[in-house]
């Protein structure tokens, strides 16, 4: 049978290592590793970069829309030129939405202040975090 997946187990309470078929799949040297709030998993991103950029952005409730993802894109892919490594968002009953980008190109974070004040136009946004993860 055709294998589709690479599964290994491993103890937590020791640093964690790839198999080698992994390595040989992958073929990048780093990885984004996010681990959720609820701590049920682990994911890994891997990529050639040893910077990411985060971009946490705070919204009203219901602020999820397709208006909004549409306005991340024409920002990132159009205005920055940024492919998106990883989002995630969530909505927490009737009070907040948060959503979280990573991008690998750090160079086009340079202006932070400028690209803050992108993402702050979009409706529905109150507040956004930039912060590069390095290495």
């Amino acid at each position: 049978m055709e294998k589709t997946t690479i599964s290994n187990l491993v103890s937590l309470s020791k640093p964690i290592s790839l198999p080698a078929a992994s390595k040989e799949i992958v073929k990048k040297k780093n990885a984004l590793l996010i681990i959720p709030d609820s701590g049920k998993k682990i994911l890994l991103f891997p990529t050639n970069s040893s910077q990411v950029v985060k971009i946490s952005l705070e919204l009203r409730s219901k602020g999820l829309s397709p208006l909004f993802f549409n306005e991340v894109g024409r920002i990132t892919k159009g205005e920055l030129g940024v492919e998106i490594l990883y989002t995630s968002g969530l909505c927490f009953a009737e009070e907040k939405c948060v959503w979280d980008g990573f991008f690998e190109e750090a160079s086009k974070f340079k202006n932070a202040e400028e690209i803050k004040k992108k993402f702050e136009s979009i409706d529905g946004v109150n507040s956004v975090e930039i912060e590069f993860i390095k290495l």
